[in-house]
């Protein structure tokens, strides 16, 4: 069961959750719980002081790894937002540089894109995962298939349709989002992105 604030958009059972593991940890002294309390809240002040900060800190957390382009893309972070937010998260101890990504365009100048990790919790799957993820976003046709497999997502959870939906629904809903590249490319990344979200896509 879900427990949700009351316009129904927040899932604060998860929340309730997440906190009863981090408070009930062994590995806290009994006598030092209190001091241990005040941290985790001051910690907690520190990140969600800005909106743009804690939307980045909850994405590394999903991800483990993220690049500023990223930042950019899946959270509509302007360029500027985004090097402040890894700068911010850097100095408060959370992210650290994991690699630069080589540049695939020549003509592409300024410093090389970064790889930014949890300290201590990022694996290399999830730096891998960034990289691959770092380059498709790059492509506007990849980005204008995104935006149709998410809205096929979105009307998934909200009917409560199941997981499964043919190449030809997908075509219908490129031509619905009026999508300007050819729709078989589209169509086919989109699916693309579907299925490595679990759904069904039948041919």
């Amino acid at each position: 069961m879900e427990i949700r604030s009351r316009d129904d958009s927040i899932p604060i059972l998860y929340i309730i959750r997440a906190f009863q593991i981090i408070l009930r940890s062994d590995r806290i002294i009994s006598g030092e719980t209190l001091t241990y309390d005040r941290e985790i809240l001051s910690a907690c002040e520190r990140i969600f002081r800005s909106d743009a900060v804690g939307q980045a800190f909850l994405y590394l957390c999903r991800n483990g790894a993220a690049t500023g382009w990223l930042l950019q893309v899946q959270l509509g972070q302007p360029e500027a937002t985004a090097h402040r937010v890894l700068r911010d998260l850097r100095a408060l101890g959370i992210v650290e540089p994991i690699l630069k990504i080589p540049q695939r365009r020549v003509k592409r100048s300024g410093p090389m894109p970064r790889v930014w990790g949890l300290v201590g919790h990022c694996s290399d799957e999830e730096v891998a995962r960034a990289v691959t993820l770092h380059y498709r976003t790059l492509s506007p046709k990849y980005r204008a298939a995104e935006k149709v497999a998410q809205a096929i997502l979105d009307d998934f959870y909200k009917k409560g349709k199941p997981m499964e939906i043919s190449i030809r629904d997908i075509f219908v809903q490129v031509k619905a989002l009026k999508i300007p590249f050819t729709s078989p490319d589209i169509a086919d990344l989109a699916a693309m992105y579907l299925q490595e979200k679990g759904v069904k896509v039948w041919r």
